[in-house]
């Protein structure tokens, strides 16, 4: 009776292991196939260089990861917003539309150039690359300085034209915009020879409403360019180029 008990014993041991072998097989199986891949989450951003105002145009990323499309990412967001005006960006969610590839639509509202940046979270990391769309024919810079100044209606007058070498010549700048005395201005010179890779500034003071002056010698006789430079906080930057002849 005891040996059978023994031998039943041995059994259910064996039994146990071989269980217990084969879980563990199971376990080891199962953790095989839950480890994620370290490759980066990539993020190819594709939107329309150009478009025209009120234009339904669509914002599409792919989302890959070792090159096979991501169809479980966590979270899409396209943000836009017109360039200079970050505060009032407007966000948006993208839809999986095929492998691995998430789009939305967007219109825009005004002529400009646009950032649209992509908010990708997938795989517990996160990417979110940007491109610009220009929307109509907004003016560039150099275009919006010079409406800005023929706007303006400035003014600006040099005296004299004409000075002597080694002596303190005294120049005087009159500044009108708009037909009124421009005052507490920020008014220099700017002199310099034609080909010559120095450029001597002067500092003009005002002496009255819209009147500026001040002293600068010239070593050498010859004809001078002499560029007034005039500026008032961001709203005013002009400039007038005249030629100082020397004596």
């Amino acid at each position: 009776m005891k040996q059978t008990v023994k031998r039943i014993g041995m059994a259910t041991g064996i039994i146990g292991l071989f269980v217990l072998g084969a879980c563990g097989t199971e376990e080891a199986d199962n953790a095989t196939e839950t480890v994620q891949s370290m490759e980066p989450v990539e993020a190819e951003l594709k939107v329309p260089a150009t478009a025209e105002i009120d234009e339904a145009v669509t914002l599409s990323v792919r989302v890959t990861q070792d090159g096979t499309g991501v169809d479980d990412a966590d979270e899409i967001k396209f943000e836009v917003w017109k360039n200079g005006a970050k505060e009032e960006s407007e966000m948006m969610k993208a839809a999986l539309t095929e492998d691995g590839v998430y789009e939305t639509e967007a219109t825009f509202a005004d002529e400009a150039v646009y950032t649209v940046q992509v908010h990708v979270t997938a795989r517990a990391m996160h990417t979110m690359p940007t491109a610009n769309v220009t929307v109509g024919h907004p003016e560039t810079e150099a275009e919006a300085e010079s409406d800005h100044h023929q706007h303006a209606g400035a003014d600006i007058t040099l005296d004299p034209k004409q000075v002597t070498a080694n002596e303190a010549s005294p120049f005087t700048v009159n500044v009108e915009i708009d037909h009124e005395a421009l005052t507490g201005a920020d008014v220099q010179l700017e002199v310099f020879k034609d080909g010559a890779d120095k450029h001597d500034w002067v500092k003009l003071e005002e002496t009255e409403n819209g009147s500026y002056a001040g002293e600068h010698t010239f070593s050498e006789t010859g004809t001078y360019n002499v560029q007034v430079h005039v500026t008032k906080g961001h709203d005013i930057h002009e400039h007038v180029m005249e030629t100082v002849e020397v004596k």
